[in-house]
C-alpha cells in the first residue's frame, strides 16, 4: 500500500500516481486528496455511526536501498527497508553513485567520470523517464569551473543548460569590490546541489567561494603586505528566477604576507541567510534555516596559525503536504551538519511514521517529531517502495 495524491476524478475512477484506479469504499474522493492504493484500487472506507474505520491489511512494500560504506574500496551493499522488519542487507554489489526507482522500475545511476560530469540529482517518472541535474565539469584540481554549464537532462540528453557565470551576473566581483576596493575577485570554488522532478520542474543552489587579493606596500618599509577578501555566496535557481540566499565575508590585512597568519587584522562579516522553501516532490518540502554557529577560528597548519571559517550547518525543517512539521534535521537531531548541498528525501510509512534519507549520510525514522537513526548510509536519490522487489534482489551488481 502507498499514499498518492488524486489528480482527477470521474465517477468511481480516480487518477492518482499517473494512472486510473477504481475507488473502493464509501468515502468520497476529491481532487487533491491523499489516498491509499495498492496500484489497482483506492481504499476509502469509513464506518457509519462514528465507529472505527475498516482496516485493510496488506503485505508491506519494501523500499530498496543502496547502502554506502566508509571505504570506497569496499563498494556498496544492496538492501531494503521493510516497515515491519527494518533494514535488511541481502548482498554486496559494485560501487554505484545513486539509486532511483518508481513503484515498478529502478535504475542505478553512475557519474560519467570519463567526461568529468557528475549528477547532483536524478528522478524517474511513472513511465520510466529519467531526469537529471548535472553539476558541470571540473578543473584539474577537482573543483568546479566557473564557466562550466549546469545541465538539465532527460533520458541522457541535455535539454537546457545554464552558465554559472551568467547566473551570478558579476555579483561576486561586485561584493569583493565593496570589501576590498581595486582588487580582482575570482571564483575559486563553485558547486551546485538541487532537485529535479521533470524537464520543467527543478531547483538548484549555486555555492560560490571567491577570493580577492591585492598587494600593498604596508607598512611603507615592507613591500610585501596584502589585503585579502574571502567571500561565500549562494543563489537559489528555479526555472523562473535566481535569488541570493546567503552571504558571508572575511577581510584580512597582513604584513609581511604569510597567508592567513594569526596576526592578520580581521574584519569578519557574519552571514546573513534568507530562509527558503525547497520542494521534495509529492507535496513534501523543507525550510532551510540559518547557520546557527558560524565563527572564525585559528588552528596550526604547516607551522603557521591559519584562519578558517567554521560552519555550524543549516537546520532543515521538513514538512508534509498538509504543512505538518515532520522532523527537524540539524546537528543536534541527526549528529550531522546539514549543508545546503545535502540531498534529502522522505517517504510516508503510515501510522504517523516517515522514512527520511540524507543521501550518503544517514537514514532515519521520524515519528511524533522524534528522529531515530537506522545506522546506514544510503545512496538513494529518492525513497520509494519497489513492487517487484525480487527484481532488485536478483539484479546483478
Amino acid at each position: 500500500m502507498q499514499q498518492v495524491r488524486v489528480t482527477a476524478v470521474n465517477g468511481r475512477k480516480v487518477q492518482a500516481g499517473g494512472k486510473w484506479l477504481t475507488a473502493i469504499g464509501n468515502n468520497a474522493v476529491s481532487v487533491g486528496a491523499l489516498v491509499w492504493t495498492d496500484g489497482k484500487c483506492v481504499y476509502g472506507h469509513h464506518s457509519d455511526a462514528g465507529g472505527a474505520p475498516t482496516i485493510i491489511g496488506s503485505k508491506p512494500e519494501e523500499i530498496p536501498l543502496l547502502i554506502g560504506k566508509y571505504s570506497v574500496s569496499e563498494g556498496t551493499q544492496y538492501g531494503a527497508y521493510n516497515p515491519r522488519k527494518g533494514v535488511n542487507v541481502f548482498r554486496h554489489g559494485e560501487k554505484h553513485d545513486g539509486l532511483i526507482n518508481t513503484c515498478s522500475k529502478f535504475a542505478l545511476i553512475d557519474n560519467n567520470t570519463e567526461d568529468k560530469l557528475y549528477w547532483e540529482d536524478v528522478s524517474m517518472d511513472a513511465d520510466g523517464n529519467i531526469y537529471g541535474i548535472d553539476s558541470g565539469q571540473t578543473n584539474h584540481e577537482g573543483t568546479y569551473r566557473a564557466d562550466s554549464p549546469v545541465g538539465i537532462y532527460a533520458n541522457g540528453n541535455c535539454i537546457s543548460s545554464f552558465s554559472m557565470v551568467d547566473l551570478m551576473d558579476g555579483t561576486t566581483a561586485d561584493a569583493v569590490a565593496r570589501v576590498a576596493p581595486d582588487s580582482d575577485g575570482t571564483a575559486q570554488d563553485i558547486s551546485i546541489a538541487g532537485k529535479i522532478f521533470s524537464a520543467d520542474d527543478y531547483w538548484f543552489i549555486v555555492h560560490d567561494v571567491a577570493i580577492a587579493h591585492k598587494w600593498i606596500p604596508y607598512p611603507p618599509f615592507i613591500p610585501y603586505g596584502s589585503d585579502t577578501c574571502y567571500i561565500v555566496r549562494r543563489w537559489l535557481v528555479t526555472p523562473s528566477s535566481t535569488v541570493q540566499i546567503y552571504e558571508e565575508s572575511v577581510f584580512c590585512r597582513s604584513w609581511p604576507l604569510e597567508y592567513w597568519r594569526s596576526d592578520c587584522e580581521i574584519d569578519y562579516s557574519p552571514p546573513w541567510v534568507k530562509e527558503v522553501r525547497l520542494p521534495l516532490g509529492d507535496g513534501y518540502y523543507y525550510i532551510l534555516g540559518g547557520n546557527p554557529t558560524p565563527s572564525i577560528t585559528t588552528r596550526p597548519h604547516s607551522g603557521v596559525s591559519v584562519f578558517f571559517l567554521e560552519y555550524g550547518g543549516y537546520t532543515a525543517y521538513l514538512y508534509s503536504p498538509e504543512d505538518k512539521l515532520i522532523a527537524t534535521l540539524s546537528k543536534e537531531t541527526t549528529g550531522l551538519n546539514i549543508h545546503a548541498s545535502d540531498n534529502i528525501s522522505v517517504w510516508k510509512l503510515g501510522n504517523g511514521k516517515y522514512l527520511i534519507c540524507v543521501k550518503g549520510y544517514g537514514l532515519f525514522v521520524a515519528q511524533n517529531g522524534e528522529l531515530t537513526s537506522l545506522d546506514v548510509k544510503p545512496y538513494n536519490w529518492r525513497l520509494c517502495p519497489l513492487r517487484n522487489i525480487k527484481s532488485w534482489k536478483n539484479q546483478e551488481g
